[in-house]
Parts: C-alpha cells; sequence; structure tokens
C-alpha cells in the first residue's frame, strides 16, 4: 500500500490494466517520479492531477489530466495546448468521456465526474519530452490557490439563505453565510449585528449575546421582533432565577429597573404573544416594573409565563378594566352608526391587507409580493389552523411566482409547532421545492424539514405514496458521496416516520441508500453504521461492511479516550438513532440524550458531565440550549449542519476527532 493521501483513489487508478506502477511501491523510483503528481490531489490548486496509464501491450503511457471540475478544466485546456504545443502530443481541446465500465476510469468518475478529463496520447518518440512539459506545468502551477469564479450573490438571496439554514438547522451553513454577508458587505453594521444576535440565540449562546459590545447601542436601535425575543431571552436566562418563587418577584421587578442596558426598551405589547418563555416572562416583569396597565392586559393571557409572575398579572386584571360606559342611543344618529360599521367593516375587507398566511400567498398572486418577515408572522393566526385553505394557496398560483413562495419558507419553519403540524402546506412547499430543482447542501436540509412536517401530519396511503415518488423521482440530481449524510437525514426522516405503506417506505429509502452502498468504501464507518440501521428497520438486505484492510496499510486511528457524550433534540426518534449508531463504533462511550423543553436539574447535570455535547437547533427549546451552554463548563459543543440523525453523527464524529487530537 503507497503512503500517498486518498490511498483508495490511487491504488483503484494504478491497478490491472494499468501497470505503470506494479506492487505501488512508495519507495521505489517511480513512486519518487509520481510524488510531484500526485501532490495535486491533497492540495486541490489550479494545477490539475496527471497521471501516467500503460498497458502491457501499450507501446507508450497515456497521460490523464484530471480537473475538479468544468470550470477548472476549461482554464486547464488552454494551458495544456500551450505547454505540449501540439507537436508533442495530438491535442483537440476536448475532454474524454469516461468508460464507467473501464477500471482505471471508473476511479476517475467516482473522484470527479464526467467533463473533467483530458487524456493526451503521445508517440513513443516524444513520450520523453510530453513527460518533461507536464512536469514543467505541475511545477509552475504547484503553489497557485483553486480560483472561484463565482460571482457574488444577491444580498438579499443570501439573507433569505441564512434565514433558511437558521429555520432548517444548519448551523454550520448559517456560519459560513453569515461570513459571507460580512465579507460582500451591503447592508449596515447594525444589521449585521441582528444576524449575530440571531445566530446566538438559536445555539443558545445568551452569555455570549449579552457580552456583545454594540448591545447597549442596539437596545435603543428598535431592532426587529426575533433579535428583541433574542435579547430579552438571554437576559432572563441569564439573570433570573426559574421559576421565580413568589417572594422573589419585588426583586426580579428591582433587577429589570436596574439593567444595563436598559432592556426593558425593546418590550411592547407586540411581544406579549411571543412563543419564547423567557422572554414573555421578562415583558411580563416589564409591564409590572412600569405599572402599566394595557402592557400587562396584553401579557396576562400568555400560559407561557412563569406561574408567579402570572399569577401578579392576574391580580391587576380585572382592575385593570375599563368601567363599561353604557352607549347613548338617543344621542347618536343610527344612520351615522351603520356608515361607521360599514366602513371599519371595508377597510377590514381590504385586499391589499397582508394580515395572515393566506393573504400573503393572495398578494404574491397578484403580482405584488409582500416580503414577509417574522415580525408580520408573529402576529397571524397559527398555520395549522389554515393548513388546508393555505395548502390550496399555494397550489392556485402560477409556476412564475414561485421564487417569492419560497422566500417564506423559513418562517413557515420557524412558526412549526411539532404537537400542531401543517402538513398539506408542507406538501405545497416541498413540492413547489422539488419543481424548482433546489438542491444544493443547504436545500437539502430545507427539504428534509418539510419532508418531517408532512409525515407529523399523518398522511394517507396514497398521498404518502405520491409524496415520497416525487422526492424519490428527483434523487439522481442530489444523492452523491459529497451530499451522503444529507440523503441519510431524509431517508431516516422517512424511516423514523409513520410507516403508512411499507413497501413506498422501502423503496423510497433504497432509491437513496443504493448509490451510496455502491461506494462505501468512501463514507466513514459512522455513517456506514448508520446507513446499516437504517436500511435494516425497513427491511432492506444491504451490506454495508467493507473488505478488511490491506497487508500494509495503517490500523484506523482509535480514540485515545472514550469520551462522556450529550446529545439534545426534541426528536427523541433522532437521538435513539445517534445512541445507538456512537455505541455501535466507539463502545464503552457513555451517550445520555436530552429532550427537556427547559433547564431542568438533570440536563444541568448531564452537560457539566459530558466531554462533548451535540445540540441539534432544528429541534430544540432556547431555554435548554441556553442552561446547555452556561453549564457545559470545557466541554466541548459542536451544532450539527441540520436536524437529521446524519447529520448529529458527523457533529460527534468530528467532535471526537477533535477531543482526540
Amino acid at each position: 500500500m503507497n503512503s500517498f493521501p486518498d490511498d483508495e483513489f490511487i491504488t483503484r487508478f494504478f491497478s490491472e490494466p494499468n501497470v505503470t506502477w506494479p506492487g505501488q511501491d512508495p519507495s521505489g523510483n517511480v513512486a519518487a517520479n509520481l510524488k510531484p503528481f500526485l501532490t495535486a490531489l491533497t492540495k486541490r490548486g489550479e494545477c490539475p492531477l496527471i497521471l501516467p496509464r500503460r498497458e502491457a501491450s501499450w507501446s507508450a503511457a497515456r497521460y490523464y489530466v484530471i480537473c475538479w471540475d468544468t470550470a477548472h478544466a476549461g482554464r486547464v485546456r488552454a494551458l495544456i495546448d500551450a505547454a505540449t504545443a501540439t507537436h508533442w502530443t495530438p491535442f483537440d481541446g476536448r475532454v474524454a468521456r469516461l468508460n464507467q465500465q473501464d477500471s482505471v476510469e471508473a476511479a476517475v468518475l467516482d473522484l470527479v465526474g464526467q467533463g473533467t478529463t483530458f487524456i493526451l496520447s503521445p508517440e513513443p518518440r516524444t513520450a520523453g519530452p510530453t513527460y518533461t512539459a507536464l512536469a514543467r506545468l505541475v511545477r509552475s502551477l504547484n503553489d497557485v490557490p483553486l480560483r472561484n469564479p463565482t460571482p457574488s450573490r444577491p444580498i438579499g438571496r443570501m439573507l433569505r439563505e441564512f434565514d433558511l439554514a437558521l429555520a432548517s438547522g444548519a448551523a454550520e451553513t448559517s456560519a459560513q453565510i453569515l461570513d459571507e454577508i460580512e465579507t460582500l458587505g451591503g447592508i449596515s453594521h447594525e444589521n449585521v449585528a441582528f444576524l449575530q444576535i440571531r445566530r446566538m440565540a438559536r445555539l443558545g449562546r445568551d452569555a455570549e449575546l449579552l457580552a456583545l459590545g454594540s448591545l447597549p447601542t442596539l437596545v435603543y436601535a428598535e431592532p426587529p421582533q426575533l433579535v428583541r425575543e433574542g435579547i430579552l431571552g438571554a437576559w432572563a436566562r441569564v439573570h433570573l432565577a426559574r421559576p421565580i418563587a413568589p417572594n422573589d418577584i419585588d426583586g426580579a421587578i428591582e433587577s429589570v429597573r436596574l439593567a444595563k442596558p436598559d432592556i426593558a426598551m425593546l418590550v411592547d405589547g407586540r411581544l406579549a404573544r411571543s412563543a419564547d418563555p423567557d422572554a414573555a416572562t421578562l415583558g411580563g416583569l416589564v409591564s409590572l416594573a412600569r405599572d402599566d396597565a394595557e402592557l400587562r392586559n396584553a401579557f396576562a393571557p400568555n400560559e407561557l409565563i412563569d406561574t408567579a409572575v402570572r399569577r401578579v398579572l392576574a391580580q391587576f386584571e380585572e382592575d385593570d378594566q375599563p368601567p363599561a360606559v353604557e352607549p347613548e342611543h338617543d344621542a347618536v344618529d343610527s344612520g351615522l352608526v351603520a356608515s361607521v360599521v360599514e366602513d371599519a367593516h371595508a377597510d377590514a375587507a381590504d385586499p391589499h391587507t397582508v394580515e395572515s398566511w393566506i393573504d400573503w400567498v393572495r398578494a404574491i398572486g397578484r403580482g405584488n409580493p409582500e416580503q414577509i418577515d417574522f415580525d408580520m408572522v408573529g402576529s397571524w393566526t397559527a398555520v395549522s389552523t389554515v393548513d388546508a385553505e393555505l395548502a390550496d394557496a399555494i397550489d392556485d398560483l402560477d409556476w412564475l411566482a414561485t421564487d417569492d413562495l419560497l422566500s417564506g419558507i423559513a418562517c413557515f419553519l420557524e412558526t412549526d409547532d411539532i404537537e400542531r403540524p401543517a402538513p398539506r402546506s408542507a406538501e405545497a412547499f416541498l413540492r413547489r421545492y422539488l419543481l424548482a430543482e433546489r438542491f444544493a447542501p443547504a436545500d437539502l436540509g430545507v427539504i428534509c424539514a418539510l419532508l418531517d412536517v408532512f409525515l407529523r401530519g399523518a398522511p394517507s396511503g396514497a398521498k404518502y405514496r405520491e409524496v415520497l415518488g416525487d422526492v424519490r423521482a428527483s434523487s439522481d440530481q442530489w444523492v452523491a458521496i459529497t451530499t451522503a449524510s444529507r440523503a441519510l437525514d431524509i431517508a431516516d426522516t422517512v424511516a423514523l416516520g409513520p410507516a403508512v405503506d411499507a413497501a413506498a417506505r422501502s423503496d423510497f429509502v433504497a432509491t437513496l441508500l443504493s448509490p451510496l452502498n455502491q461506494q462505501k468504501r468512501r463514507l466513514h464507518d459512522t455513517l456506514r453504521g448508520l446507513a446499516g440501521l437504517v436500511t435494516s428497520d425497513v427491511g432492506l438486505d444491504f451490506d454495508w461492511s467493507v473488505p478488511p484492510q490491506q497487508e500494509g496499510a495503517l490500523p484506523e486511528a482509535v480514540p485515545a479516550i472514550t469520551p462522556r457524550i450529550l446529545l439534545y433534540s426534541l426528536d427523541r426518534g433522532t437521538l435513539a438513532r445517534v445512541q445507538k449508531a456512537i455505541e455501535q463504533s466507539w463502545p464503552g462511550t457513555i451517550v445520555r440524550t436530552s429532550s427537556d423543553k427547559d433547564g431542568s436539574p438533570m440536563l444541568k447535570q448531564h452537560a457539566r458531565n459530558s466531554d462533548l455535547i451535540v445540540v441539534a437547533t432544528r429541534r430544540a427549546a432556547h431555554a435548554a440550549t441556553g442552561c446547555i451552554a452556561d453549564n457545559a463548563g470545557v466541554a466541548l459543543i459542536s451544532y450539527p449542519d441540520g436536524a437529521g440523525s446524519a447529520s448529529m453523527l458527523r457533529a460527534v464524529t468530528a467532535g471526537i476527532a477533535e477531543l482526540t487530537g
């Protein structure tokens, strides 16, 4: 076995019928001659990977010039022509059509795909000069980084992608997009800070959020609703004991009055409907601190507010009610009253007013789309109560309105209630997503989240088969080794969901995972173990084992420690799956799981006694994530780039690798 990087590819390329490097001895002359060329395999810069192939019956070797993508091939084409000057080897500038049935070319296809490779076939008399020319080309490009010709995306698109990444639990992707936004510019520093606060709030980094140097200024900047909730929730979790004891109410109110910065500036009546218990509780305390009857009445009905605070609000509620005033019928013209009522009804029926999910979709249909945001959605009726009507409205839209429609999916996922899903709307959004053919890795996370909402709605057999069939039909466009964890997330979401039609479920998982099974040697052993659990659960007899390592190969690294791991998510099925996969891959590792919705004593204890904590932010409660961050101590906290089992397992693998050095 050789000692170069990506041993599997090199072994396959230089195996029969390629006799260029028999035995692949790393200490021989051939290895020394190949070393400068093989460096490109790990550097992945502008230098292509140039490798010789010679069969026993050939009089001269052929050279495979392997580029990293089609854009790279376009840049290398002119360089090959210049390097060989045509008279050293025939070259017409066309990429080769590689044959999957040829074992050597199959290795190249698995590495970079079609449309990326040139094949040079010099005559025996020019073989030496061709080798010299290609070696010179490699030396000249060896330290040149890979160009990224992709133009900057519009800032509006990046902001939508950031919202989607947060809503679908793609923590790593949200960090990358935020960094891109900061680098590109185009929005104010204030708005960048708002995005940072939203992300820190989602990850439960309360202390870090409150330590932001710009926070005192932002408090007075009329921030959006989600930013207000993030700041208030973080302050409440850090500065208030929960639950608040009845005799501590006065102390809590005084803490609010003395808070620096003055976080009470962020509280108004809109916050009264907040779904964040900590932010809502703090809002209730602010209403008491201000002695504001109108604000107290707004917060009193919120059942998420701390019990002791609600009791105090209730004591004021009856006294705060304005006295009833009897109408003076004789003094008011009945015709005037009728006119006023009629005008009020006309105002309420204004078709251009966007006050609900249905209004929003209709505005898109009129060609006048309203930019949906979380401040708007917070005052709307829950989407689950208008599910059927919203789905019909989405289906009635012209396909040209798809981009405007998909911009609202982040809000849809943010307002998703795990106990009260909106499955028909999720199905309608999902169908639009598939027809728009948006299959980037981040988009696959959104597809997985929408599919999860659909399955939680207990679909009928016919609808179950239809939706799974639609997703399965597109899988050849996005299932690949590079998206293996995303494909596994989607497959496992279906495997863990209701078995409405066992045959349809089995076919769906088989379609997604068969291509990965064919390239299983390229998967990390933990993903292979998880794939085995998924296929076994749906009755598929897939073999995910790989042949033993060849003699002389280095053994796989074994962790020097058996870390204590805490997995957190509100999805208990995913937690159980990931726990089982960890125990298979790292026997002896202590794994704890939690789905607590608040900072319970047990969750605090688990966080304090863990070496690695993995938090799925798509399925998490703010109080719990804040509790974990506050009690983690020196533990490594990792956030999966998604909410599925494979994404969590990848975070575990990366975390263990970091812990064990």
